[in-house]
C-alpha cells in the first residue's frame, strides 16, 4: 500500500513538472518582450505616457468650377436658389454681359438697325454646409454641358486650430497671474504699470487666436465654392431712329453782303492806318529799288542812224 501511495506522487510530480516549464518560459518571453518595448521607447524618446494624442481632423473643403450653361441667367438664379435650400447662402453674385462689337444699317429714311454681338457670363462664390458640398456638387453636373475646369480641395486645420486653442488658454493663465500681481498694494506704481501693459498684450494676443479660431471653425462648417459660368456668344437686333440732318444756321444774303462790305471798308482803313504808321519804310524802299535799277540796269543807249 505504502509502495501504490509513492508511485502516483513520483507520476504526478514528473507530469507537472513540464507544464511549469512552459509557464516559465512564457513568462520570460513576456518579460523580454515588455524589455524590448521599453527599449524601442526609451530609444524614440517619447513615452507612452507623455505621448499627446492627436487632435481630431479638421478638414476645409473648398470647389472652383468653370463651366458652359445654355443661359446663364436661368442658371444664376436655380444655383442661388438651391443653394439657400441646402442651408447656405450667397456670398458673391455678379451677372455681366460684354458687348464684343456693335454695327449699324440703315434700313429706311429715319431708322436703323443695330446689330450687337455680345457674350455673357456670370461669377459667384457659394457657402454651404460642409456636409452638403458633395450633394450642391452632383446637381451642377447635369446643369452643364461642358465643364472646363473643376479643382477640390481639402486642407487639414486640425492642428492649426488646436494651435490657437493652447495660444488662449495660455494667455488666459498670464491673465489671471498678472491680475493677481496688480493687486498687490505693496507693488510699486511702476510696475504695475508695466504688468498692467504686459496684460494688454496678452489679451490682445488671445483675442486675436480666438477670432482666427472662429474664422477657422466658420471656414470647416461651411465649405467655399467659386463658380464661373458663360454661354455661347449672342446676337441681339435693335431697331433705333436715325439721326437726322440738321444744317447750320446762316444769315440771310443782304445781311451778310452788309457784312462783308462792312469787312472790306475796315481793311481798307486798316491798310491806310498802316501807310501812315511805316511811310519811312516804304520811302526808303522805294529809294533803294530805285538805286538798284539805275546801277545794276542801265538805259540803253538808242542808235540814231
Amino acid at each position: 500500500m505504502k509502495y501504490l501511495l509513492t508511485s502516483c506522487i513520483a507520476a504526478s510530480v514528473l507530469l507537472s513538472t513540464p507544464g511549469c516549464n512552459h509557464t516559465g518560459n512564457e513568462i520570460s518571453g513576456n518579460e523580454d518582450n515588455m524589455a524590448k518595448k521599453g527599449s524601442v521607447a526609451d530609444s524614440t524618446g517619447i513615452s507612452a505616457e507623455n505621448a499627446s494624442p492627436l487632435p481630431e481632423r479638421r478638414f476645409i473643403r473648398t470647389a472652383s468650377l468653370r463651366f458652359k450653361v445654355p443661359s446663364v441667367s436661368e442658371a444664376v438664379t436655380v444655383i442661388e436658389n438651391r443653394t439657400r435650400a441646402l442651408g447656405g447662402f450667397v456670398g458673391f453674385s455678379h451677372f455681366v454681359n460684354n458687348v464684343l462689337d456693335s454695327t449699324g444699317v440703315s434700313i429706311s429714311r429715319d431708322s436703323a438697325m443695330q446689330i450687337i454681338h455680345y457674350s455673357t457670363s456670370g461669377f459667384l462664390t457659394l457657402r454651404v454646409p460642409d456636409f452638403m458640398l458633395d450633394s450642391l456638387l452632383a446637381e451642377l453636373r447635369p446643369m452643364s454641358s461642358i465643364i472646363l475646369d473643376r479643382e477640390i480641395g481639402a486642407d487639414d486645420v486640425s492642428i492649426q486650430m488646436l494651435s490657437h486653442q493652447l495660444t488662449v488658454r495660455r494667455a488666459g493663465k498670464t491673465q489671471e497671474r498678472l491680475a493677481t500681481d496688480i493687486r498687490q498694494r505693496e507693488r510699486k506704481l511702476l510696475d504695475i504699470e508695466q504688468t498692467e501693459k504686459t496684460l494688454e498684450d496678452r489679451q490682445a494676443l488671445a483675442d486675436e487666436a480666438k477670432i482666427a479660431g472662429l474664422n477657422l471653425e466658420d471656414a470647416v462648417r461651411f465649405s467655399t465654392i467659386s463658380l464661373e459660368i458663360y454661354q455661347d456668344p449672342g446676337i441681339r437686333y435693335v431697331e433705333i431712329a436715325r439721326e437726322k440732318n440738321i444744317t447750320e444756321y446762316q444769315a440771310p444774303f443782304l445781311y451778310q453782303v452788309g457784312e462783308s462790305l462792312s469787312y472790306g471798308w475796315q481793311g481798307f482803313k486798316d491798310f491806310i492806318i498802316f501807310v501812315c504808321r511805316y511811310w519811312i519804310i516804304l520811302v526808303l524802299a522805294l529809294l533803294g529799288y530805285g538805286l538798284f535799277i539805275k546801277q545794276f540796269h542801265p538805259a540803253k543807249k538808242i542808235k540814231t542812224v
